[in-house]
């Protein structure tokens, strides 16, 4: 039976058989052709992902020289307070009382008066989670699904948790000591910034605490994230139910004056306006008792976990002998035991192991030894040389610290001696993993487990919309210092563009912007986005032209003091914190015009003020001139506009506050 379709096959079959030899030759050649094809898209596509990968290095560049860049502010802070207090001779009596009150613990007597839970009655409005009795794992529970609905504890319970928390911290040497012959395994979590999805997952993978089921904190609880209340509080509650397997380390967010800058101090005052100073004293003195560190005995290996790091001062046997309630801040000094106005010899070295326990950072170059901190502008840089012999000193085979965001949430410094972990997923808006390590007994490396609690579906993205909206975050915060700096920018710049061309070369232009930023970003890189040039070199005034300073509520005959106001308004929030000491929000202008004086000087240097431009300032912020100084109506009235393109900002993932953003995660063996 003839078929035609097999009919017409069947010649074709033939045909190709007679040019066998043929078809061999085409096919080779096509496959070279193929070949040569393949090498050169898998050669364009690495020189693209290489792009891609620089550019995202760039971008965490600049977000880990921003994020040094804010804290820098808490050295000036330092240095602020100490020439407040030497001039306090000179200053309102109000503000000398408040400035030595800030260095000092809480009087106990009066803060047991304020924050006594039976002395605070429950609205009958109140809707929230109550504790009605003892503290049990089902109150644990309750509460981390009250949290996850977005309510918040009412102040009588919050002092009930807090109180019984403090009572058990004030007991605790001045390092945890974990024994893991005992505990098996404990799970080491790092930097958390009040990011609550982060440490629901870390709950939700690893279990909650447990008597067999150890956890250590290691510091940086609270600020940045919408949700410090929540986390701390649900670490309190853990370390009463768990207090021989849940272990807290302070970090250096646990400083009142710290968050006064970075938002935890801000949301009491929001969550709990009817109770906030006192409440702000509770967590004030709770933080001065939390551990300095803890030691792991882990049988064939002993670990050291501390939140920052070491120091060539770093003496162990003086830090676990001295009063660590004594250091209230770590911004103000504590008052001389001798009665002096200065610390002894032996309390500034005392001072600055606790500096360097809480802010200290492996060194970024390699280098030996110890050296200034020049990114924190706070304790130091040490080098492996330093690592290798503070293991050997007291017998220890690894540093576990946190401190500082790391892309995949961990890393290893100095030989693998130092891991840092660091546990806040998509920082401050960021692109980073968190991680938590679990260390098991008698074992010689750590379980390293990184996750990411997502508010978008990363992986449906390009990877160059990853690095977007990784960048848009920090520059968004680069151009507010970058505007806050006008002035000095274009007096450098004028200076050296002798021909008047208004240009300059590519180098003196980033030169330039290192040294008056005091920012050592890739300049080169960022030009694209920050300023625009041709074939003559960089434009600089066109780097100010998307962006004005603006202030629709007053103007001022000296245009520069906006840009001061903008640049010092960190340090003006942190002071006015302090000397508002009952959150009313308001001040005096003559306490203003004292701070304003001190800052003025210290920048100037030169001894003098001049008087009528702190009358002008201070008219100027008094809108309604009844003598008073709204700093919070102030702070929102000027502000940095985009005038020609919005910078739409991106939501750090952690908003989502019910927990219920996608989740990535994966683990490895190290």
């Amino acid at each position: 039976m003839n078929h035609p379709i097999l009919a017409q096959i069947v010649p074709q079959v033939a045909a190709i058989s007679d040019r066998a030899d043929k078809m061999k030759m085409v096919s080779k050649l096509s496959t070279m052709s193929i070949d040569k094809s393949a090498c050169k898209i898998q050669a364009a596509f690495r020189k693209h992902q290489a792009r891609l990968k620089l550019k995202k290095q760039a971008a965490w560049q600049i977000h880990e020289k921003l994020e040094y860049s804010s804290e820098q502010t808490e050295s000036k802070l330092k240095d602020m307070f100490e020439k407040l207090i030497k001039a306090s001779g000179t200053l309102s009596p109000s503000v000398t009382k408040l400035l030595h009150k800030a260095g000092l613990p809480v009087e106990e007597k009066e803060l047991l008066k304020l924050t006594n839970p039976d002395n605070i009655r429950v609205e009958t409005s109140y809707r929230g989670p109550r504790i009605d009795g003892p503290i049990t794992r089902k109150v644990f529970v309750d509460l981390i699904e009250a949290f996850q609905r977005g309510q918040i504890l009412h102040e009588k319970y919050v002092c009930e948790i807090l109180h019984q928390a403090r009572a058990i911290l004030k007991t605790v040497p001045n390092f945890n000591h974990i024994d893991l012959a005992n505990l098996q395994h404990v799970f080491i979590v790092g930097d958390l910034h009040g990011q609550l999805a982060d440490l629901l997952h870390i709950f939700n993978t690893n279990g909650l605490p447990s008597t067999d089921n150890a956890y250590i904190f290691n510091g940086d609880f609270v600020d940045r994230g919408r949700n410090s209340v929540e986390v701390i509080l649900l670490l309190m509650v853990a370390l009463i139910l768990y207090p021989s397997s849940v272990f807290l380390n302070r970090g250096n967010h646990e400083d009142i004056m710290v968050t006064v800058r970075y938002g935890f101090h801000n949301e009491v005052n929001q969550k709990y306006r009817t109770r906030k100073a006192p409440l702000i004293d509770l967590f004030k003195d709770i933080f001065s008792w939390l551990p300095l560190y803890s030691y792991v005995d882990a049988g064939k290996m002993k670990l050291i976990v501390m939140h920052g790091g070491i120091s060539d001062k770093i003496n162990l046997k003086k830090l676990n002998s001295l009063s660590r309630n004594r250091y209230v801040s770590i911004e103000v000094p504590p008052e001389s035991k001798s009665g002096g106005k200065r610390l002894t010899e032996e309390e500034d070295n005392e001072y600055h192991q606790i500096q360097d326990l809480f802010w200290s950072d492996p060194d970024p170059r390699g280098r030996k030894g110890c050296r200034k901190n020049d990114d924190r502008k706070m304790a130091c840089f040490f080098g492996s040389d330093v690592t290798h012999a503070f293991l050997k000193k007291y017998n220890l085979n690894m540093i576990i610290r946190s401190h500082q965001a790391k892309q995949d949430g961990y890393e290893y410094n100095h030989d693998g001696k130092v891991l840092t972990v660091f546990s806040a997923s998509n920082y401050c808006g960021g692109n980073n993993w968190g991680a938590v390590v679990r260390w098991d007994y008698n074992e010689e490396e750590p379980w390293i487990s990184s996750f990411k609690t997502e508010g978008v579906a990363m992986e449906k993205l390009s990877f160059s919309k990853q690095v977007t909206l990784f960048e848009d975050p920090a520059y968004h915060s680069l151009i507010e210092k970058i505007m806050s700096n006008k002035t000095l920018l274009l007096k450098e710049f004028l200076k050296a563009d002798t021909s008047k061309t208004e240009h300059l070369s590519l180098t003196i232009w980033a030169d330039i912007m290192s040294d008056v930023l005091q920012m050592d970003l890739p300049w080169l890189i960022l030009r694209t986005k920050l300023v625009q040039e041709d074939p003559k070199g960089i434009l600089y005034n066109t780097m100010f032209t998307d962006y004005i300073l603006d202030n629709s509520k007053f103007q001022m005959a000296n245009a520069g003091i906006m840009e001061d106001l903008y640049m010092w308004k960190d340090m003006l929030l942190a002071l006015f914190n302090l000397i508002d000491y009952n959150h009313s929000g308001f001040i005096s202008r003559n306490e203003f015009a004292d701070i304003i004086k001190i800052i003025l000087d210290d920048e100037n240097g030169s001894g003098s003020v001049n008087d009528a431009y702190v009358e002008e300032l201070t008219s100027a912020m008094d809108f309604d001139k009844n003598g008073k100084i709204d700093f919070n109506e102030f702070l929102e009235s000027f502000r940095i506009v985009n005038v020609k393109k919005p910078i739409i900002p991106i939501k750090p993932s952690n908003a989502k506050d019910k927990s219920n953003g996608k989740l990535i995660e994966h683990k490895i063996r190290v």
